[in-house]
């Protein structure tokens, strides 16, 4: 398939057009605190930071999806692949974010390897949403989607639904979901006895990085009693991030929310499977590269 046809149809698939002040702008700017990337990076990739960022081999045949796509990642993918993906920074343990080196930017340029990356467009999807995928397999009921990350993008990137089963099944369920790779935990100061007799009830899912007061303040304006997501209970090392979870653990404590974490990578690992695919729908080879989870 060419390259700009794959393209084409993935711009329209996730509406990139459409997106407006995706909050990852910010992020990205942060992490990558020198220039270098500008010399690598579709320009048009800098109006939304969303869609083609890399422009390698105007041919595809294979595909690489991945979560995090690390120096590591992108060192093993054959020459001319097409990585999707939905952060385009790694994602060291204990540093949350990091970026490429250049090294990594000159061996994409180098080996015709292409890029692309959405992050609102993903979050936002009715199909292929880390949460709506997550929800889906933890059987939600009446599933309603909220918390909006960009402008011009129907619906949220976290999903609201109802639950049957007490929340010691639920972090069960996400743990057979997610798989041997990942460690799911239960929230600070919920014991497994006290998760055996509580009912999950009305479950946020808000896949991703969603350890935070206003993401908890949106679910619980929903009337939200469980709160799955993936950053809650990871180790950081930046003084500012352990802040805004400490402040998100505590407000859950306050307001009696119990936390189910099933790590960054983890909680959006189902996204890159479903991409998979997505991509051999179209008759290419897709593969989902094994990232490593910030907590083990």
């Amino acid at each position: 398939m060419r390259r700009d046809q794959l393209v084409a149809e993935l711009d329209g698939y996730f509406h990139v057009a459409d997106v407006q002040g995706d909050e990852w702008e910010s992020l990205f700017n942060l992490v990558y605190d020198a220039p270098y990337w500008r010399d690598y990076v579709e320009s048009s990739w800098l109006t939304s930071f969303n869609g083609l960022m890399v422009r390698g081999s105007d041919e595809v045949t294979h595909v690489a999806t991945c979560v995090f796509p690390s120096d590591a990642i992108l060192r093993r993918v054959p020459a001319g692949s097409f990585v999707f993906a939905e952060h385009p920074v790694d994602d060291a343990p204990g540093d949350v974010f990091a970026p490429w080196s250049k090294a990594t930017f000159a061996r994409l340029r180098a080996d015709r390897i292409s890029v692309y990356s959405v992050h609102a467009p993903l979050d936002h999807h009715p199909e292929v949403s880390p949460s709506v995928l997550l929800a889906r397999a933890l059987s939600l009921k009446a599933p309603k989607a909220f918390l909006p990350m960009a402008r011009g993008l129907a619906g949220g990137g976290a999903i609201i639904g109802d639950s049957d089963v007490t929340v010691a099944e639920l972090h069960r369920q996400l743990q057979a979901v997610l798989g041997p790779e990942v460690r799911v935990a239960l929230g600070p100061g919920l014991s497994a006895e006290a998760a055996d007799s509580r009912a999950a009830g009305r479950v946020a899912v808000v896949a991703g990085g969603g350890a935070s007061v206003e993401s908890l303040e949106a679910a619980l304006a929903l009337g939200c009693t469980t709160y799955v997501t993936g950053n809650a209970l990871s180790p950081c090392t930046i003084a500012f991030v352990r802040q805004i979870h400490d402040a998100f653990r505590t407000r859950a404590k306050t307001a009696d929310v119990a936390i189910i974490d099933g790590t960054h990578y983890g909680t959006e690992k189902l996204a890159q499977l479903a991409m998979v695919d997505w991509f051999k729908a179209r008759g290419l080879e897709a593969r989902f590269e094994v990232g490593v989870p910030e907590r083990r």
